[in-house]
């Protein structure tokens, strides 16, 4: 049986530091796995050297492609990968490689019968702050009592995706990094398949985001699914009486 064909997706925000030796780390990791396989980097607004090392990198790596938008934002770049994206399995990770890369190895496996794979911190190992402990799980709490779904992570890194579910999906991708949790949620909510693996991750770095704003971003974020879905549970019922 051919090998099913991947790619990776990183986003990246002036990595210079971390980019080239995680990306050799990677295809390092990747390669004897003997399966065809791409790493995309899509800088988001990067000021540094991440965008010239990223291009030199391309040109020395075959597997390695780099683009640029000059703007903030995950969510765009995000989309770019479904765009981008020669191969139909998309895994999402980070440049600085926190998560156990054996996801990778499982995830692929598992985009045989699942639509998303979700990597979860909660249900593995972490070595985190104890602020990002507990912003996480309160997260995960109000979106299992909100939503009513029972996933441990909605962070961008150590996800999977079948990528024509993502470009049917492809309208929810906003600026920011809500994609995950609007993607996990609908996707079930219309019957798709949804799996989540324990994963280890360790990570002391200080957080590329705004973690008030960010914070702010996804509960009012997690509030508008809620909303909508109080809505349509009305519509529903309305459409029975």
């Amino acid at each position: 049986m051919t090998p099913t064909p991947f790619t990776v997706g990183i986003p990246v925000y002036n990595e210079e530091e971390i980019l080239v030796e995680n990306t050799h780390r990677l295809i390092e990791f990747l390669r004897p796995l003997h399966v065809p396989f791409e790493i995309l980097l899509g800088s988001n607004g990067s000021t540094d050297r991440t965008v010239e090392l990223g291009r030199k990198l391309e040109k020395e790596q075959a597997a390695v492609r780099m683009f640029h938008v000059p703007e903030r934002g995950v969510g765009q770049v995000f989309q770019r990968f479904i765009h981008e994206a020669r191969y139909d399995r998309l895994v999402s990770l980070d440049m600085d490689l926190s998560i156990d890369l054996n996801f990778v190895r499982e995830a692929l496996r598992l985009l045989d019968e699942y639509d998303i794979v979700v990597g979860s911190k909660k249900m593995g190992t972490q070595d985190r702050s104890l602020l990002r402990l507990f912003a996480s799980l309160l997260f995960v709490n109000c979106a299992k009592w909100m939503l009513g779904i029972d996933y441990a992570d909605y962070s961008i890194a150590a996800k999977a995706y079948r990528r024509p579910v993502l470009m049917h999906y492809e309208s929810l991708i906003k600026n920011g990094t809500a994609y995950v949790i609007d993607m996990v949620y609908y996707v079930q909510r219309d019957g798709g398949r949804v799996i989540q693996v324990p994963v280890h991750c360790e990570d002391h770095r200080s957080s590329k985001f705004n973690l008030v704003h960010e914070g702010i971003y996804k509960f009012a974020n997690l509030a508008r699914l809620w909303w909508n879905r109080n809505k349509a549970v009305q519509r529903h019922q309305s459409e029975k009486d």
